[in-house]
């Protein structure tokens, strides 16, 4: 009469030990290898800002910015214990379309807006190890970004020429160990720099600023 609650009852105890030792493995990795030749390599996923310039009229151009999302992949390599220099390479994207409402004309298109980008970054991170299992990294760097935009707006389109950017740019971000050689970063940042554009003769020139940010799976070589 008791079998079925007996064999019940260890069933659960059976499914509560192996959820504790898949736990156990899970929270038991190895220390993060961090030190004199250790490499990462990511894939992430960001949000930055375009900056560009269209025409304004008059045989002007003036600028404007857009936000962008960023696929990158960086590569990093620790020259010293606490020192590392990084690469990264990543294409922006942004989409907008615009409805006509009751106001427009009967028959109006749709208005759509693209834009495409890429960036290279070059920078050096002072690399400090928290704990076991977390490295926290900060540091400026350069980088150069190139950008154009696309316009239909049904009887009319407009490609624009490519606006580019240098920026000097900091940031500060961390790396979550989640196995031995797998972890998640992410970081934020902030840029300042000069962007130009020229188009039919006209030439806009500025100096913008703004903030992005980035997180995605890493990969760690090497090391200690």
């Amino acid at each position: 009469m008791e079998a079925g609650p007996h064999r019940g009852n260890h069933l659960m105890l059976k499914r509560i030990a192996t959820a504790a030792a898949v736990l156990l493995l899970l929270t038991s990795a190895q220390a993060m290898a961090v030190g004199k030749g250790t490499s990462t390599f990511s894939i992430q996923l960001g949000n930055g800002t375009a900056d560009l310039a269209a025409p304004s009229g008059a045989g002007y151009i003036t600028s404007f910015a857009v936000s962008e999302i960023e696929p990158k992949i960086e590569w990093s390599h620790q020259m010293k214990d606490d020192y590392a220099l990084n690469i990264g390479f990543g294409i922006g994207m942004f989409s907008e379309t615009n409805k006509p409402g009751t106001a427009a004309s009967p028959g109006s298109p749709d208005l759509e807006t693209k834009v495409k980008s890429f960036f290279v970054r070059i920078g050096g991170d002072r690399v400090v190890k928290v704990g076991d299992r977390a490295v926290l990294y900060f540091g400026p760097g350069f980088e150069y970004w190139s950008g154009k935009y696309e316009y239909d707006g049904g009887s009319f389109t407009e490609n624009s020429e490519s606006a580019t950017r240098i920026s000097l740019s900091g940031r500060i971000g961390g790396t979550m160990l989640l196995t031995e050689s797998v972890g998640f970063t992410c970081n934020v940042g902030r840029k300042l720099g000069t962007a130009s554009m020229k188009w039919d003769g006209a030439e806009a020139t500025w100096n913008p600023s703004s903030t992005d940010a980035s997180g995605g799976i890493t990969f760690i070589f090497g090391g200690n």
